[in-house]
């Protein structure tokens, strides 16, 4: 014990140091709300479990599942026919299949309630001759994020197909095994961790949301939190509920370790060749764009068109000072949070590369966990550490040096920048790891045998070899911060507003066409970084 202690002060750097302090203080927002699992609910908790907890945990389980079913049908599929058949229009229709992922899923949501209301797009197209339907429940709460999330699942499908190995594809066709049988019985089942990956993240989704169920009038954990801070007024429910929907997401992470065991999903290099693309004949081709053309149609071009056309009816109204105001910081503060996120991911991965305690690589990915736990959670779990700070702070002021002020971090910008490194660290940190990992040794080793000390290797070296990643880290942690409306609902400053707030504020005042053009803005804002995740795939 005393040899491993010695060990461990002798490998102790400076940047050991510097990498257990960024770890610690990215993770303090998740183990609070773990902690705090322990001290109890609130007093309103037993009215809550005989009334609505039931509905709660019934709705997210069965978002979870319809929404899996969904998106594993829509992304795979799709995945597998751009990557195995040759058709006209496939390069488009290869990016057009991200594009969903560009309209956040509230927004959708919004869109569908009027295209089927009296008066909407659909009793216009078809004057009026189909039944009226509801989407305003659990099933149309499925649809919607099912039709705008499944390009996670097509994402990281198709990047697996892309690189499959030909030869696999080939010596199954020679022992016999038809097409159908290949795919179902070969491909997909080594496949399997690029789907789950991708259908781990529509599962976080899923539980991240709150302005689609919300407005849907669908009771889950993510409205169960808002409710019990802002209707009951009873944070210890809030943060209980919090932990309850921590410890549901671990289990699910968990339970998806635990069936992967020790398999391996590897295919040897000395096997790969690329798998070629066949020419479909003309009944196949039907069908292929039946199945690429549904996504497209209902995950982007309809919502889009029904935006659009709001946007032409109220853009007088909504276009003012105060629009042009909003705009403004809402791409502020993204861009502020990117900036902020890209520069503590850059130093969370070289820090670690840098220090020499072997042990805190495994505590690294802990970092990187936010991305997993709803905004919600994120949220209040900013709220509480930060709070104690504040007061810690104010009442030493005021004891020592009779000083009296308001708060430092909570309710104002700050908090809110906190927050968003902590839930998208793991957006920033990827990239840049991945990028990082290409870089040669012998590059670095070179240069600080010629007396170049860490940071100017680092500048001088490094950091013009990793630029990409570092630029899609900036890109993706943008748009996603424009996108994000839970955390940024509880954590705003009263005096900013953002183009997500603007439109779910719109939409709960019921004047759901003037939401369209603040949505519109976000999407466009989404439409880049989908171009270049999709050069980056075919890369």
């Amino acid at each position: 014990m005393i040899k491993k202690i010695n060990h461990i002060i002798r490998d102790t750097n400076k940047w050991s140091v510097l990498t257990l302090t960024i770890i610690c203080l990215i993770t303090i927002p998740i183990f609070t709300i773990g902690i705090k699992l322990f001290y109890g609910p609130g007093d309103s908790w037993e009215h809550l479990t005989q009334t609505v907890l039931i509905d709660y945990i019934t709705n997210s389980l069965l978002l979870l599942l319809g929404t899996s079913i969904l998106c594993l049908f829509f992304g795979v599929s799709t995945a597998w026919i751009v990557s195995r058949y040759e058709f006209p229009f496939r390069k488009q229709i290869e990016w057009l299949l991200i594009l969903p992922l560009t309209i956040p899923s509230y927004i959708i949501a919004y869109a569908y309630a009027g295209i089927v209301d009296y008066g909407g797009l659909l009793e216009k197209v078809t004057f009026d001759i189909l039944p009226k339907f509801d989407v305003m429940n659990v099933t149309g709460l499925i649809w919607v994020l099912s039709i705008s999330l499944y390009p996670y699942v097509y994402v990281a499908s198709r990047a697996f197909f892309l690189n499959q190995s030909g030869r696999l594809f080939e010596a199954s066709r020679l022992l016999g095994a038809g097409e159908f049988k290949t795919v179902f019985k070969l491909i997909l089942p080594l496949a399997r961790p690029a789907i789950i990956g991708g259908l781990v993240l529509v599962l976080m989704e899923v539980l991240n949301d709150y302005g689609a169920a919300k407005y849907y009038g669908v009771s889950t954990f993510t409205t169960g939190i808002f409710r019990a801070w802002f209707a009951l007024e009873e944070p210890e429910t809030a943060i209980y509920l919090s932990a309850l929907l921590v410890v549901i997401i671990f289990v699910l992470l968990g339970i998806e370790r635990w069936q992967r065991k020790k398999i391996s999903y590897a295919i040897s290099s000395k096997t790969q060749v690329p798998l070629h693309r066949k020419l479909p004949t003309l009944k196949l081709k039907f069908i292929i764009f039946t199945f690429v053309g549904v996504p497209i149609l209902f995950g982007f071009i309809i919502p889009l068109i029904q935006l659009i056309y709001w946007a032409l009816l109220t853009y007088e109204t909504v276009i003012n000072d105060g629009f042009l105001s909003t705009a403004m910081q809402s791409f502020s503060i993204s861009l502020l949070s990117a900036i902020a996120t890209v520069l503590f991911a850059l130093a969370l991965v070289y820090f670690t590369k840098w220090n020499r305690l072997r042990i805190l690589d495994y505590f690294t990915k802990v970092g990187t966990l936010g991305y997993a736990i709803p905004g919600a959670v994120i949220a209040i779990g900013v709220l509480l550490p930060t709070l104690s700070f504040d007061k810690y702070l104010l009442n030493y002021l005021l004891d020592i040096h009779k000083i009296k002020i308001g708060l430092f971090i909570n309710g104002t910008i700050l908090a809110l920048l906190y927050a968003y490194i902590v839930r998208f660290m793991a957006v920033a940190h990827n990239p840049i790891e991945a990028v990082s990992l290409k870089v040669n040794t012998s590059v670095t080793e070179s240069s600080k045998m010629l007396g170049n000390g860490t940071l100017k290797t680092f500048f001088k070296i490094e950091f013009p070899l990793i630029k990409t990643g570092i630029y899609s880290a900036l890109v993706l942690v943008f748009v996603d911060v424009m996108k994000e409306l839970p955390l940024t609902l509880i954590l705003k400053p009263y005096q900013v507003q953002t183009l997500a707030v603007q439109a779910y504020e719109y939409a709960s005042d019921e004047q759901i066409m003037e939401a369209a053009l603040p949505a519109l803005l976000l999407i466009f804002t989404g439409v880049l970084p989908i171009i270049l995740l999709n050069k980056l795939i075919n890369r």
